[in-house]
């Protein structure tokens, strides 16, 4: 268990690394060229610089499903293609047959706009850029793929903020792992170290897990117990060989967002301000290792001396008073057998318009992007490519 304060973040796109990211999408059955990838800086508890990669996060928003004349899985292929085409047009090379879309799933929401008595089917459509966003919403709105216009939730939420958004994640917060890969220190002018594949350094092999240089935290405190990292004591297991660094940073891992332990701390959150929470269990760690009580007391409200209203305060309170009495305003809320005939049914979009389908996956629920597809997978025929779209509204 690794945690990081995130003190800043940015993103970037590289290469998949087996084991980390994707590397076949079974959805567009091909390979997967490029992966955005999370990269957080910060320290850990133990006052260890630390760069982090965060990889399997893909940014996306939702669009209204519409296809229920159609088999859904195919539909959903067609507005991928559609998507793909659509933005290869608008970048100004129309035989490029290159992949924006990582894969459209259908999941179940309510959605934001108008009324409406239970949820509704969308396509979550994953991209593979975030800088893509803005204009894939631009397009869909266009009426410039499957012919038809799109209104886009969520599409506003920048990449980062929609990552912290599903993982209880906050600035200046810790950020803990499950499981994280380290990358192999390296000084200038060395060569690249063996992997210590039999387990003996230069100092005695203690596992980190139970390393002498551990200090519990309290159980509130996320992250439990932390650990100060040897990079002598790191098992092999551990260590990615051929990923080089990207910083300077006394540590440098890599972890899957599936393994991000805070989404799990949502419940216990509930009516609190996690940023404050956050800075009184810091406030109340630092009380403890100087030996001090961690039971901190809400300061006394300051005595609030009376004053006397001023003139312009007495007019407005008259003419409020006076506005009230007009109106015969009443501080109860009337009774409402008169909106008895009003059902909860009522809509301004009929549920005759959406069909039921098959139970799908809520729209909240983090889908978890992992590269455990057998090889037969990939010797499978590939499902021909079709697009629709409309080469004026994207030009225009």
């Amino acid at each position: 268990m690794l945690a990081v304060r995130i003190v800043t973040a940015d993103y970037y796109l590289s290469a998949p690394i087996k084991g980390l990211d994707v590397c076949y999408s079974e959805f567009r059955e091909s390979d997967v060229r490029k992966v955005p990838v999370v990269r957080i800086f910060g320290a850990t508890p133990e006052g260890q610089k630390t760069c982090l990669h965060i990889h399997g996060v893909f940014p996306y928003i939702y669009v209204p499903y519409d296809g229920y004349a159609q088999q859904p899985e195919r539909y959903l292929r067609q507005v991928a293609f559609s998507i793909d085409r659509a933005l290869n047009i608008a970048m100004g090379n129309p035989a490029a047959s290159t992949q924006h879309v990582f894969k459209v799933v259908l999941v179940s929401g309510m959605p934001f706009y108008g009324f409406y008595a239970k949820e509704k089917h969308f396509m979550k459509i994953y991209l593979y850029n975030p800088q893509m966003i803005k204009r894939v919403c631009e397009l869909l709105q266009s009426g410039a793929v499957m012919n038809r216009t799109y209104q886009p939730h969520e599409g506003h939420i920048p990449y980062l903020l929609q990552l912290f958004i599903d993982y209880n994640l906050y600035g200046m917060n810790l950020i803990t792992l499950g499981a994280v890969k380290f990358r192999r220190s390296q000084s200038k002018g060395e060569p690249p170290a063996e992997p210590n594949r039999t387990g003996t350094s230069s100092l005695p092999s203690i596992s980190p897990w139970k390393s002498p240089c551990m200090s519990t935290l309290n159980d509130s405190t996320p992250g439990g117990a932390t650990v100060r990292w040897d990079k002598d004591t790191i098992p092999c297991s551990l260590v990615l060989d051929d990923v080089e660094r990207q910083s300077t940073c006394e540590l440098e891992v890599d972890a899957v967002a599936v393994d991000i332990l805070n989404r799990l701390d949502i419940e216990s959150q509930t009516g609190r301000n996690p940023g404050l929470q956050a800075i009184w269990e810091d406030e109340k760690q630092r009380r403890r290792e100087n030996n001090q009580p961690s039971q901190i007391e809400p300061p006394h409200s300051q005595d609030r001396v009376s004053a006397a209203p001023t003139e312009s305060e007495n007019i407005f309170i008259r003419r409020l008073k006076e506005i009230l009495k007009e109106s015969e305003f009443k501080m109860t809320p009337d009774s409402s057998e008169d909106n008895e005939e009003f059902s909860g049914e009522i809509s301004l979009h009929p549920d005759h318009l959406t069909p039921d389908l098959s139970p799908c996956t809520p729209a909240n629920a983090l889908e978890v992007h992992m590269d455990s597809q057998p090889d037969f997978v990939k010797m499978r025929g590939r499902v021909p490519e079709e697009s629709v779209v409309d080469k004026e509204a994207i030009l225009n």
